[in-house]
């Protein structure tokens, strides 16, 4: 076995990756420190991210933050927050970039930025620290995008 894996990876210079369908190896081109494909697709350059996002984010003394995040192709964006059953709601402008799968949001107003990773057709929103929110609600934390 030891012996047969050591000649896949001659053969495919180095690069190894067993198919999902067949178990067998097979070449292709992978990143050797993480094991996943490294063909230079990220967000910024492969998904569609410009449109509309909506959902309701949780929050600690309503039910619910109704949010639609709005990108423009043009690096603009809008944000409206409408706090349920509090008759509250915060509108924000401003610019955005995409670095890798990073959303970053810049108010114009100087406030705090807010983060975002970019997934396919919806954005998860990220702490502070950009990080994945954890915990029993993180499945709660993702815009959709609307079609």
């Amino acid at each position: 076995m030891i012996l047969s894996v050591a000649g896949a990876l001659v053969s495919c210079g180095g690069n190894l990756r067993k198919t999902a369908t067949t178990g067998s190896a097979a070449c292709e081109t992978v990143t050797a420190t993480t094991g996943t494909t490294s063909d230079g697709h990220t967000a910024e350059t492969s998904l569609d991210w410009p449109g509309t996002y909506e959902g309701t984010l949780p929050a600690a003394d309503c039910p619910g933050i109704e949010t639609t995040l709005v990108l423009a192709a043009d690096g603009g964006y809008t944000l409206r927050m409408e706090y349920l059953e509090r008759n509250t709601a915060f509108d924000e402008k401003g610019t955005f970039r995409v670095e890798g799968n990073l959303l970053t949001l810049v108010p114009s107003d100087g406030g705090q930025p807010g983060y975002y990773r970019v997934e396919e057709n919806r954005l998860r929103h990220l702490d502070a620290d950009r990080q994945p929110i954890t915990g029993e609600l993180a499945d709660h934390y993702v815009l959709q995008k609307k079609k």
